[in-house]
């Protein structure tokens, strides 16, 4: 596990604290494939090779919306802290 998603909450049982940090951690993958498909999109210049990685982010892109959802429903006090930062942006 990444060191940086080594925290306590005393909020959580031991099995609702693992999910919330494998969410946590599946989020942090999606978006890791995102800048790779991206990376990739922009090396190539074959219409076929674009439209197939492209597709591919953008499923990657969604996978990050479902685990937002996930995140939200496991940690209301994210969702709350989720809120309160597109608020201030």
């Amino acid at each position: 596990m990444r060191s940086y998603f080594r925290i306590m909450q005393d909020n959580f049982n031991d099995m609702d604290f693992r999910t919330i940090q494998n969410a946590r951690e599946d989020l942090v993958g999606e978006i890791d494939a995102i800048i790779q498909y991206a990376n990739h999109y922009r090396a190539t210049d074959k219409p076929s090779a674009k439209m197939t990685i492209k597709d591919i982010m953008e499923e990657e892109m969604v996978h990050v919306g479902e685990l937002m959802a996930l995140l939200f429903e496991l940690d209301p006090t994210f969702k709350a802290r989720y809120d309160e930062g597109v608020n201030e942006f």
